[in-house]
């Protein structure tokens, strides 16, 4: 009489599987600004990451974090006429800003 062995393999290979599938669909974080109140970058600070256009309210110097979306500040409230500067990379500046608006590309 022939004994059916039960193979292990199936259920391990199920749960790396499963387990990539998680790892790739988990969101990542995407590019953001923080900008202070105060000189220097300190103070209250205030971080914009949402895509699209946000207001800057706080105006004592900022960082820039890239996660691989661009982003333009602009002068004007509601990301309204010539972007003043683009961001294509991280930086940080703790000279006071007089941006209004930030567009966040998603």
């Amino acid at each position: 009489m022939a004994v059916r062995k039960t193979s292990a393999t199936l259920p391990v290979m199920l749960m790396v599987a499963t387990a990539v599938l998680l790892l790739a669909a988990a969101p990542t974080e995407g590019s953001y600004m923080t900008a202070w109140a105060g000189p220097g970058c300190s103070g209250r600070s205030q971080r914009y990451s949402a895509r699209g256009c946000s207001s800057i309210n706080l105006h004592g110097g900022y960082q820039f974090v890239y996660q691989g979306q661009t982003a333009a500040t602009y002068n004007q409230p509601n990301c309204r006429g010539v972007a003043h500067t683009r961001f294509r990379g991280s930086v940080r500046d703790c000279s006071p800003i007089g941006w209004r608006s930030i567009f966040i590309q998603c």
